[in-house]
């Protein structure tokens, strides 16, 4: 997707074809959309469409469409219109479509005797490829690059681990600011709880206030002055500096995070700075809607504003996961007020409701689910309408229940019900019916596990159901394994404390040059000293790998031990990370030790973008401080971050899940996914009716997100929140098992401990309770027990 600085778009030019003809050769290779879809493509290109669209009910579809539709039958230019989701996958997805179907649809029409040879010329100069489409971060730095005052050059963009790693030198570590009693109350405070409390920790809820700033649009100066004791205002103040020398680190080496770069393309609209190009986009188009901040809604209604409010916003309010990232959901329920103070007219407002994915079963079970909480239904999308099956979805199955008294017992017949499936002959219901996988292609990667948290230990450290599931499957013949590289502390890992050890002892053996670094902690003193501890015992065990010892020794000395050879004056640390490597064959072929290897190297490039030595290891005998200086880069700006848990696994790195694997995910890394095969962890944490967990299932009090919420926006044009942090939460959690039940395409199973189910001890949302403290489930029989 490339930007052209060509002349401002001169109206439309005429349509080549009749939407009859766009129908005729779009059903040559696909279906014809659903009436609800068709009215949302065949909308003129000026009208501001709000398409509220449940899941499964091809949004996809009606977004690339309309796109087509618009170039070929309304014809707008492909260079003029501007298509924006949320994630880089379905940014891909969204382009691949246009560009598959748009180049089938052009062939159709070619072939089409009806088509006359003037219009054949014309379709034959349509290119579909000029059509914008990315994330909003992508477009954003593709505009900031594309259209920057001349003589100036494009801001670097500095992703989440170069951000994470000034953050923590320049914000947390400057100063001692971690150590500061009072910011570490204040941001505790905001956490909840103690459970795994790390510098890490402190730094993602810097860069959430860092963050929200922005999104939220935050009268800072106004907040920054609002503390309600000393020991606040004290925090306040403290917080206020961490930002401005993060913020001053980023401006000396011309770099803008992702909400500085937004903040600059809203900036640059409102000044009139960019209307070389917003004078070009004709119609604006954005998926996911649901997921919009108040920062990205200014961005899109500068846009729409120069195209007379040719807006189209898609999404769905029951699928809004994102308020820990700043997603403010009111912005797409009450999308046509909004829409309406800005231009002064409503938008059509259009509901997709076919559901395309799921069984009849799965969908009426999806419908009672999202309607049984008299709350919830406050904060939906007015006048919203259930869910329809589509015309051709079987009845399915019944929803299926798999509950048991202890948590062993729980992973064992779990693991025997998928080895069945997708390893034995099948697993037969009461009734006769059988599971079995597809024999056609068929496997593992045609289920996941959904959780709330994929970790595979708990606050006290013992198994969760992800780790007992695992250990199961990997018992059964032949064996399952699982992917589920979010399971454990990265830092914990034991090929983690390994290879991160090696590299420590081949950098810095001993510890010496450690001893005399700035920017470590203790916490990560620790770490460091365990990685180390780790990586000795490697080495002088039976089973180390051959040459290993050798290799780090070389490295060590500085010795190449080969005659005639010297050890090079600089190195990239690159050329040890692939070395070492070598000798770990789970880091380069196992999925999980790929996801884990990335960390390592994406945090060398961060290392590289923010450090004087760019990632090498210098060794000059004459010159023993400048060697000294760059180790000590590499500890400060490659390890530390790793070490502290201020980077991490996080779902930019997991594109991608083997087929020959069982999935465990969190119900957000679930999102705009789907399975055959869905089981839902609604209770295996959960043995009685304690307060540490109400939070996950019938919580007391607004979480991090809430309370972050009710910190903020009384210094936001948002105001202060009305609903209570208790009844966001309880909404929140709502939305996520609404996501959770409607990932399904055939089978749903939810599982979990005998007191979670339906009128059991334990009130717990996911199994039919309302916030009422009423158990609707209790009544009748929700699913099949087996």
């Amino acid at each position: 997707m490339t930007f052209t600085e060509s002349s401002p778009a001169q109206g439309n030019s005429v349509g080549v074809v009749t939407l009859a003809e766009f129908y005729s050769a779009y059903t040559t290779f696909r279906n014809r959309p659903n009436d609800e879809q068709a009215e949302a493509i065949a909308q003129p290109p000026s009208e501001p469409l709000f398409i509220v669209a449940g899941p499964g009910t091809g949004k996809t579809t009606c977004l690339t469409l309309r796109i087509l539709k618009l170039i070929l039958v309304d014809g707008v230019l492909p260079k003029t219109i501007l298509a924006t989701t949320f994630t880089k996958k379905a940014a891909a997805e969204l382009r691949s479509r246009i560009l598959g179907w748009g180049f089938q649809l052009l062939e159709a029409l070619q072939d089409d005797p009806q088509i006359s040879a003037q219009a054949k010329a014309q379709l034959a100069k349509v290119d579909i490829n000029q059509v914008l489409t990315g994330t909003i971060d992508s477009l954003c730095e593709q505009i900031l690059r594309d259209f920057r005052d001349p003589g100036t050059q494009p801001p670097i963009l500095a992703d989440d681990f170069v951000s994470k790693t000034l953050l923590l030198q320049e914000g947390l570590f400057n100063n001692r600011r971690d150590q500061n009693g009072d910011l570490d109350e204040f941001l505790l405070n905001l956490q909840g709880s103690k459970w795994d409390w790390n510098v890490g920790k402190k730094t993602d809820l810097l860069q959430e206030i860092w963050d929200r700033r922005f999104q939220d649009q935050v009268d800072w100066d106004d907040f920054l002055t609002s503390g309600a004791s000393d020991n606040e205002q004290s925090a306040l103040d403290l917080i206020g500096e961490a930002i401005a020398d993060y913020q001053q680190e980023l401006g000396d080496r011309l770099m803008v995070d992702f909400a500085l770069l937004e903040q600059e393309v809203l900036n640059r609209l409102r000044q009139g700075k960019l209307t070389e190009f917003s004078q070009q986009i004709q119609v604006v188009l954005v998926d996911e809607y649901q997921d919009t901040n108040l920062l990205q809604e200014g961005i899109y209604f500068e846009l729409a504003k120069a195209c007379d409010g040719a807006i189209t916003v898609v999404g769905d309010d029951d699928q809004s996961l994102y308020r820990f990232r700043g997603a403010t959901v009111e912005l797409f329920s009450n999308f046509g007020d909004r829409y309406k103070a800005m231009f002064d007219r409503q938008p059509t407002t259009i509901f997709l409701r076919t559901n395309y994915r799921s069984t009849q079963t799965i969908i009426q079970f999806v419908n009672d689910y999202a309607t049984l909480d008299p709350g919830y239904q406050a904060v939906r999308v007015q006048n919203k309408p259930t869910l329809l099956h589509g015309p051709s979805a079987e009845v399915g199955v019944p929803i299926l229940g798999m509950f048991r008294q202890d948590m062993d017992t729980l992973a064992n017949d779990l693991a025997s019900f998928v080895h069945r499936i997708f390893r034995g002959t099948g697993y037969t219901l009461p009734d006769g019916t059988r599971i079995e996988c597809n024999a056609n292609g068929g496997d593992l990667g045609d289920c996941a596990l959904l959780c709330s948290s994929p970790a595979e230990y708990n606050t006290s450290g013992n198994p969760r159901l992800p780790l007992l599931l695992r250990e199961q499957l990997l018992g059964k013949t032949p064996t399952i394994e699982v992917f589920n590289p979010r399971g454990q502390d990265l830092t914990e890992i034991e090929v983690v404390a390994q290879f991160g050890g090696l590299l420590l002892e081949c950098l810095d053996p001993g510890g010496i040059v450690e001893a005399n670094t700035s920017g470590l902690n203790d916490s990560i003193t620790n770490t460091f000293i365990a990685w180390r501890d780790a990586a000795i015992n490697l080495v002088s065990s039976a089973t180390a790998p051959q040459g290993l010892l050798e290799f780090a020794q070389c490295w060590a000395l500085r010795d190449p031990r080969r005659a005639g050879f010297r050890w090079a004056p600089s190195v990239p640390v690159l050329e040890l990370i692939y070395g070492l490597v070598h000798y770990f064959p789970f880091l380069h072929d196992d999925p999980e030790g790929q996801i884990y290897l990335e960390v390592f190297t994406r945090q060398v490039s961060a290392c590289q973008q923010v450090g004087k030595f760019s990632g090498r290891v210098v060794t000059d005998p004459d010159e023993p401080g400048l060697s000294e200086a760059s180790i000590k880069e590499l500890l400060r700006y490659f390890l530390a971050p790793i070490a502290s848990g201020t980077v991490k696994v996080n779902e930019d790195l997991m594109q991608a899940f083997p087929r020959d694997r069982l999935s465990i995910l969190s119900i957000h890394q679930s999102k705009g996914l789907e399975f055959p095969l869905t089981i839902v962890d609604v209770g295996s944490d959960f043995k009685s009716n304690h307060a540490a967990h109400r939070f996950k299932r019938f919580p007391e009090k607004g979480g991090t997100p809430h309370t972050m919420e009710d910190l903020l926006r009384p210094h936001t044009a948002l105001n202060a929140p009305i609903r209570g942090g208790r009844d966001r939460t309880f909404d929140d959690l709502y939305r996520q098992f609404f996501v959770a039940y409607s990932r399904p395409q055939e089978v749903l199973l939810l599982v979990g401990l005998t007191p979670t189910l339906p009128g059991g001890r334990v009130p717990n949302i996911a199994t039919g309770w309302n916030r009422n403290g009423v158990c609707v489930w209790s009544s009748n029989q929700t699913f099949l027990m087996i």
